[in-house]
């Protein structure tokens, strides 16, 4: 099975926790500027929601390291296939912590606007980083990776 893998885009090698505060702080302004009310403005739930956002996300990443892989997505390879600890549940626990992460962010904000970062950053994840991800990662662990993506669901 080949390992190559075609060279990755800016979009790829940016990780995706700068594109989450991109979009966080794009949507941000764009209420500021639009001077929108914030009736969606509960900030102790917020913070209570990016705290466990940041956990969930945290949890992955210690995983990784437990595993001594990489965790750059644009790496040219990982050094294992993680399928322990939050990944025994979802196959993208530090995206999914981001996900939550910026949701509770977008309340802590409160505007409609700041509610376009989480579904933004939802869609560039799956439809640009994950895909490039499990192109790797198949090429790499090929049938155990298909047999964990078989069993285990992209996000919950």
């Amino acid at each position: 099975m080949s390992q190559d893998l075609p060279k990755p885009s800016i979009l790829v090698i940016i990780p995706p926790p700068v594109w989450a505060l991109a979009f966080v702080l794009a949507a941000w302004l764009a209420g500021r500027a639009a001077g929108l009310a914030a009736p969606l403005q509960f900030p102790l739930f917020g913070w209570a929601v990016f705290v466990v956002g940041f956990l969930i996300s945290a949890s992955g990443r210690r995983a990784f390291a437990k595993a001594g892989t990489e965790v750059i997505p644009a790496s040219k390879k990982n050094s294992a296939l993680v399928i322990a600890g939050p990944f025994h549940y979802t196959r993208n626990p530090m995206y999914l912590g981001i996900l939550v992460a910026t949701l509770g962010l977008a309340l802590v904000i409160g505007t409609v606007a700041a509610f376009a970062a989480p579904i933004v950053f939802f869609l560039f994840v799956n439809f640009i980083s994950i895909p490039y991800e499990e192109d790797k990662m198949e090429r790499q662990f090929g049938d155990e990776y298909r047999a964990y993506k078989a069993r285990v669901r992209r996000w919950i």
